[in-house]
């Protein structure tokens, strides 16, 4: 019955992935512009990488489902630190930041309502769901991880590229 969530969580990856790179597009450069000091580790691959490893995460989520809660709705933890990463741009720029109306409208209420089904129907305790919150908030501090330490081992130190 409530299986469709992880479902529709792929759905609204894909729908995300199309807002940020076909239409309207430009999130490498609105991402560059926010990340200058950063700038010069977001090509093409990386962005290839990045998004091929998420959606290979959504497909994980949609096959795991219920039979692990904490790694499934991990995921739905991911999209909402992506969301909020994405107002945040928009904030910092002041004007549209490719992924913030997806982010907004499909990624926030689609985490809260994921977490509300499994926590008042309680297929999920509040520990857990905190848990798998927190797991898929890694996620994202991952790859903000690696781009800082790629940025330091690349120029010795924080800062723009000489």
């Amino acid at each position: 019955m409530d299986d469709w969530i992880f479902v529709a969580l792929l759905g609204a990856a894909v729908v995300h992935i199309f807002e940020e790179y076909i239409y309207p597009g430009g999130f490498p450069d609105a991402f560059r512009k926010l990340l200058p000091r950063a700038a010069h580790l977001f090509t093409l691959k990386f962005h290839l990488v990045v998004n091929g490893l998420f959606l290979l995460l959504c497909l994980s989520s949609a096959f795991i489902g219920k039979a692990n809660l904490v790694l499934s709705l991990s995921v739905f933890g991911l999209i909402f630190a992506n969301a909020m990463l994405h107002i945040r741009g928009a904030i910092v720029r002041k004007k549209y930041y490719p992924g913030i109306i997806s982010g907004a409208l499909i990624y926030i209420p689609l985490v809260v309502y994921a977490y509300y089904v499994f926590l008042s129907s309680r297929q999920l305790t509040w520990l857990q769901a905190r848990l798998s919150f927190l797991l898929g908030l890694l996620y994202m501090g991952v790859l903000m991880a690696y781009v800082l330490i790629q940025q330091v081992s690349d120029n010795g130190h924080p800062g723009p590229r000489e």
